[in-house]
């Protein structure tokens, strides 16, 4: 006799891994969205690229260097959106949850998508910005440029940095206990990337967080004829320098893909703070691999 005909009902559809994660995914996507903080964030970060303008009588390189930390703001928007369905994780569901941990992890990650294409489409305007002003001033007289643009390997270190800003923020909303303690910790930490300029010598940037360029290369002594050095180079006098040399200011698109590597390990490890114990150890073997390939990649490369 069938099943049916027994009156028993057949047993419910179980649905399948992928549409649970989808639909956890959409449900995190929509809260994160609707979180006013980063859009704030994104507002302070235009207006603040929106005042960078070349002025004369400026340190050479100045309104170059201050184009990428506007970014700021919007990446502890995305930190903070970030960390607070991950701090709502920390409360205990019951083993027989029928939604792994590993899952719903995951899910809340991908949520966070719409958010780094928030972080590509600020990289966009500044790169629409600098060639609506018509560049940017690098180095001074005999070498100078008055037409300098962020390259795609500086821009795209923003959208990686985003990537960074999930990272963070998933692994402070995993591990810190109050949820009020979450924004302060984040602003410190932004803050302190925000300083640039702490990371400028050569021998620190690879290590930085946001990398800032040009670097300031020792170009001679201070007796040296500035025409005598190569016609590319963008000197400034650097005071910084023991005796009062002269200085290069050096871009390389190299520098900054190697240290966008080194982000991608940073972010591999903070993420295996947020990730459940299972699958944590590949996330930071990938991580410690990446963060020293970047580094001695920026090593290899700054002359």
């Amino acid at each position: 006799m069938s099943t049916v005909a027994a009156g028993r009902a057949p047993a419910p559809a179980v649905p399948s891994g992928a549409r649970v994660v989808g639909a956890l995914v959409r449900a995190e996507a929509r809260r994160m969205l609707r979180n006013p903080v980063p859009w704030l964030c994104l507002a302070v970060s235009a207006w603040g690229m929106w005042l960078v303008v070349p002025e004369p009588g400026e340190w050479p390189g100045s309104s170059y260097e201050a184009m990428n930390p506007v970014a700021v703001p919007l990446l502890l928007g995305i930190s903070v959106a970030v960390a607070v369905p991950f701090h709502r994780a920390r409360h205990e569901v019951a083993p027989a949850a029928p939604v792994a941990e590993t899952r719903r992890t995951l899910a809340r990650l991908l949520a966070a998508l719409p958010l780094l294409a928030l972080t590509a489409a600020f990289a966009g305007l500044v790169a629409w910005r600098e060639r609506d002003i018509g560049g940017l001033w690098i180095g001074m007289e005999p070498g100078r440029t008055t037409e300098a643009l962020h390259s795609t390997a500086e821009l795209s270190q923003l959208v990686v940095l985003g990537l960074v800003a999930v990272a963070l923020g998933a692994a402070l909303g995993r591990r810190v206990s109050r949820l009020v303690a979450l924004v302060p910790a984040l602003f410190v930490l932004w803050f302190v990337v925000s300083v640039y300029w702490l990371f400028g010598h050569p021998a620190v940037t690879p290590y930085s967080v946001m990398q800032v360029q040009p670097l300031v290369l020792e170009a001679g002594p201070a007796t040296a004829d500035p025409l005598a050095f190569p016609a590319d180079w963008l000197l400034v006098t650097a005071p910084h320098y023991s005796g009062g040399g002269w200085g290069r200011q050096w871009v390389s698109q190299a520098l900054a893909w190697w240290h966008d590597v080194w982000l991608l390990g940073l972010a591999a490890l903070l993420l295996s703070a947020a990730w459940p114990r299972p699958g944590r150890r590949v996330l930071i073997a990938v991580g410690v691999v990446l963060a020293v390939a970047g580094v001695v990649g920026q090593h290899w490369v700054i002359p």
